[in-house]
């Protein structure tokens, strides 16, 4: 396997992503402890939550699971 920083970065991203995914599930945001009986709110932070990590598991699996595609040369 070759060393590849675009890979890394992404794998980066990735895990990033995911933190803040369950960050996000995991703390009380400062507008939720303003006002606690927000439906609306408590919805849409898990909502984005979900995204977020669904969006790191999908780029994981990309980065890893996918096959390279090199550009094939014609003779």
């Amino acid at each position: 396997m070759v060393f590849d920083r675009r890979r890394l970065g992404q794998v980066i991203w990735g895990l990033l992503l995911i933190a803040m995914g369950v960050v996000l599930c995991v703390t009380k945001p400062y507008a939720l402890r303003l006002s606690p009986e927000s439906p609306f709110l408590n919805f849409a932070r898990y909502f984005i939550a979900v995204f977020l990590i669904g969006g790191g598991a999908m780029k994981l699996y990309k980065s890893y699971f996918s096959k390279d595609k090199e550009p094939h040369s014609d003779g």
